[in-house]
């Protein structure tokens, strides 16, 4: 009976162990995650010049045109 009493507990050191491994690993994942997410802004930068000029279509027609404008119906 008594080594089933003793067998059931865990010594300090192995928690301090598995305490310290958990730590490092969940260290590794948020820098792994944040250099991630620094790559994926950084490509979006990159991207954004080669997207060329966003199309933007107004809800409803100015009264200032400029003269150089082309006006096309939808």
């Amino acid at each position: 009976m008594k080594m089933i009493e003793s067998a059931s507990r865990l010594p300090l050191r192995t928690l301090m162990v598995c305490f310290t491994l958990w730590l490092i690993v969940t260290e590794a994942l948020f820098f792994d995650q944040l250099k991630f997410n620094t790559r994926i802004d950084l490509l979006e930068q990159a991207a954004r010049p080669l997207r060329g000029p966003d199309v933007i279509v107004p809800g409803e027609r100015s009264a200032h045109v400029p003269s150089n404008a082309r006006m096309q119906r939808l």
